[in-house]
């Protein structure tokens, strides 16, 4: 495991914010790369714009967005958190959705969701 200063390093020309949205029981993790936010993103099969006011909440660092990710049951994740994610073997690859913005770059979309028992 890397330590926080080689986590952070790893994110360091990144400013990531996350928020927390609550209904009901339900908690949803959201994190973001600031400069993916008001984009719109394209992959084979959808299209979608990245919603500023879903995702900025708060900045973070990398452990604190790591440590979020490792107690959250519902996550809507983008950009290089996951990558870092993936690296720290947090997230598994193949749970990434790739997304293409309008320059040609390629951008991670994680979705996680615990449906809660009926």
């Amino acid at each position: 495991m890397q330590s926080n200063n080689t986590l952070q390093s790893e994110m360091n020309s990144t400013r990531v914010f996350f928020k927390i949205h609550r209904k009901n029981k339900t908690e949803i993790l959201a994190l973001c790369d600031e400069s993916i936010l008001g984009q719109e993103l394209f992959s084979d099969k959808a299209r979608m714009r990245i919603p500023v006011d879903f995702y900025r909440g708060q900045e973070i660092s990398a452990p604190d967005a790591l440590r979020l990710m490792r107690n959250y049951a519902n996550i809507n994740a983008l950009g290089s958190v996951i990558e870092l994610g993936i690296k720290q073997k947090v997230i598994p690859p193949d749970a990434i959705i790739w997304f293409t913005t309008a320059e040609g770059k390629k951008i991670p979309h994680l979705l996680i969701f615990a449906l809660p028992p009926l």
